[in-house]
């Protein structure tokens, strides 16, 4: 199994209220994923609430994959590609962790 963990900080010209819409819209995008990408076993979409400074990340996914092969299907399939476009259009940084289990 392979846990995929994407953290990103939300566009710094958004307030509480905007944070919440995007973590909201992208809850939203990831379950359109999960219906579509059979590879994309299990996720959580979460949102920092307490964090609205440029040093704190303001919203993560945790996935599932059952390898590293299945990870790189979702990574390239396009409709994930539609969602990483719109998220890169409301974010400004990202981290990846990436770990076998």
């Amino acid at each position: 199994m392979l846990r995929h963990i994407v953290f990103w900080k939300i566009s710094p010209d958004g307030d509480n209220l905007k944070h919440r819409e995007v973590c909201d819209q992208f809850q939203a995008k990831c379950s359109f994923l999960e219906s579509v990408i059979p590879q994309f076993r299990r996720y959580r979409v979460a949102c920092n609430t307490e964090a609205r400074d440029e040093k704190n990340f303001h919203i993560c996914i945790d996935s599932i994959f059952a390898s590293k092969e299945d990870l790189e299907a979702y990574i390239m399939h396009p409709e994930h590609l539609k969602v990483r476009e719109w998220l890169n259009s409301v974010t400004y940084d990202k981290t990846v962790f990436d770990y076998e289990y």
